[in-house]
């Protein structure tokens, strides 16, 4: 069962005895550290994206009401395991975008980002969302991003050469 009430969510694991995983949407102070840690240590993104994916936390913590970014946090023994950072996209109706999804090189096989990504199209569901889209880069090491996405049935919707520098993928599901 998922626990969300407040900072008491945020478990000493992602998955407790049972497997079943929990999440928080309490972002915390020392959050903008843990995420940094995080997206620094998939390797996979630059400096840039590694300092606007805390900026985003920071941003938020300071925010009324959080702002208008939404995030799911799954703590371990160890720290941040995963999270997502997701919201509306301003001008659209029930249109979302799922902006970060990372966790943890070892709970890559576990399954924690498809259970991420499934608990964050149920928040979007649960605020009216219809849409929840996705960019990611084209480059081979964002494979498993792709496979990710394409799982649960999102649909590649268009690719742009030479997007900063790299390939962008876009993707998209209906809710």
């Amino acid at each position: 069962m998922l626990n969300l009430s407040s900072e008491s969510c945020r478990p000493q694991s992602a998955s407790d005895s049972s497997g079943c995983n929990r999440f928080c949407e309490v972002l915390r102070a020392q959050d903008a550290l843990q995420v940094d840690r995080l997206v620094r240590a998939s390797g996979v993104f630059n400096n840039e994206e590694i300092a606007m994916a805390r900026g985003l936390v920071e941003e938020s913590l300071g925010a009324a009401e959080g702002g208008d970014y939404h995030f799911l946090l799954a703590d371990g023994t160890a720290g941040l395991e995963g999270y997502t950072c997701y919201g509306p996209i301003p001008g659209n109706d029930r249109r979302y975008e799922l902006y970060w999804i990372v966790t943890v090189t070892s709970a890559q096989r576990r399954g924690l980002a498809r259970v991420l990504l499934s608990a964050t199209e149920s928040r979007v569901r649960a605020q009216g969302g219809m849409f929840l889209f996705a960019e990611t880069s084209t480059r081979a090491d964002y494979a498993p991003a792709h496979a990710l996405y394409g799982a649960p049935g999102y649909a590649r919707y268009c690719t742009v050469p030479d997007y900063h520098g790299d390939g962008l993928a876009f993707f998209g599901k209906r809710l």
